[in-house]
């Protein structure tokens, strides 16, 4: 009797010698909670509760006939309006192109009748110049006669003067018809040259600046062209994106995170789920864990990394771990992302989370029927691998 109570004394006050493991413990595992990103009607569940599965498979389909479709649908206007101007400005600019090799034909018949009408009347002045310097050598004959006989004394001096002034007047006549000749070859060489100067060229200086506006915007419509067929190449890039988008979302296909079991289904097919509705909870038996209860005072001995031995309910040799995470307290929502509740805690303790470095096997379930998949929910103890009077050191 005085031995034992010794014993509890020496317990109370020197907890870290005497109390070096907890059989408050449970095995445990974070639940995975998949998730619906949408809104719809779960139509196929592809994993069956107990099942495996790896990352990327997919677990569950859900239809949704009434997804948003208004950006699809701006998108399509926005598709429709941009051929709509693209068909019409590719018509103008066939138009204009039409119009303006026709408007080059006119102005080749044009510069054909122009050149001739031009080379006519150059012969036609030509003609009256040779006619004037033929006027102007027959004159001056007679003037050359008139004088020699007025020195001879058969004329007057007003008879050699009238023809001499008659002479005169066929000079100027000359140069006239000379000026309008450098006149008439100015303004046929400005005509071969592009450049219309009389009144004669005035249809075809017409002609010449419709082609030049026809060709100013034949050029603008081809750059309008451009803008439109990227333009509408990228609205088509988003609105194949946003229709592959809505099918998909339609027809949604849910695919795992990471590989687990399902441990159970909290919507079943036929179900109508709102956008962030769990379908199922998922574990993960490929890292397992024990939340054991120890007192505070071995706080310091509890550090992450702390080697700990696991002694498993059903399983025969103990196992080995590593602490995890320490908890003050867990409340109800930390405990909800574990697949069993937490053991019960009281004051001056904490909670105690251990990694295990090897899976467990499935074990018989605690009612006599199934099994316990990972050993979940199994009691276990839970002793630091470390003898008291290293924490002395």
């Amino acid at each position: 009797m005085v031995a034992f109570i010794i014993w509890v004394v020496l317990s109370v006050m020197f907890p870290p010698v005497f109390t070096r493991s907890s059989e408050r413990a449970v095995v445990n595992s974070p639940v995975n909670l998949v998730t619906t990103p949408v809104e719809g009607i779960v139509t196929k569940q592809i994993v069956a509760v107990g099942g495996t599965f790896a990352q990327g498979q997919s677990l569950m389909t859900l239809q949704n006939p009434n997804i948003d479709r208004s950006l699809l649908v701006e998108l399509l206007g926005k598709q429709l309006d941009n051929q709509k101007r693209y068909e019409a400005a590719k018509a103008k600019l066939e138009g204009n192109q039409a119009r303006l090799a026709s408007t080059g034909d006119d102005i080749k018949r044009y510069q054909s009748a122009a050149q001739r009408e031009h080379a006519s009347k150059l012969r036609g002045i030509e003609a009256r110049l040779s006619v004037a310097k033929q006027q102007i050598d027959q004159q001056t004959d007679v003037v050359n006669r008139n004088q020699a006989m007025q020195w001879a004394g058969a004329v007057s001096q007003a008879y050699t003067d009238a023809s001499r002034n008659q002479l005169t007047v066929l000079a100027g006549n000359r140069d006239a018809i000379q000026a309008e000749l450098d006149t008439a070859r100015g303004s046929s060489e400005a005509a071969r040259g592009k450049v219309y100067m009389s009144s004669t060229d005035g249809a075809l200086g017409s002609l010449a600046q419709r082609q030049e506006e026809l060709r100013a915007e034949n050029v603008q419509l081809e750059a309008e062209i451009r803008q439109l067929e990227e333009y509408g190449q990228s609205v088509d890039k988003l609105v194949a994106a946003e229709q592959e988008r809505v099918e998909r979302v339609s027809n949604l296909v849910i695919k795992a995170y990471g590989g687990g079991i399902v441990e159970d289904v909290t919507a079943p097919p036929g179900t109508r789920v709102a956008a962030g509705a769990t379908l199922m909870r998922t574990t993960n038996c490929a890292q397992p864990s024990v939340v054991a209860v120890f007192p505070r005072s071995l706080s310091k001995d509890l550090l992450p990394g702390a080697k700990v031995k696991v002694q498993v309910d059903g399983v025969a040799v103990p196992l080995s771990g590593a602490v995890a995470e320490i908890l003050p307290r867990a409340p109800d929502g930390d405990q909800a992302r574990y697949f069993v509740p937490f053991p019960p805690i009281e004051k001056n303790e904490i909670y105690l989370i251990a990694k295990l470095n090897k899976p467990l096997p499935d074990l018989p379930g605690s009612s006599g029927s199934g099994t316990d998949r990972c050993a979940l929910g199994h009691w276990a103890k839970v002793s630091l691998d470390r003898p008291w009077f290293k924490s002395l050191i």
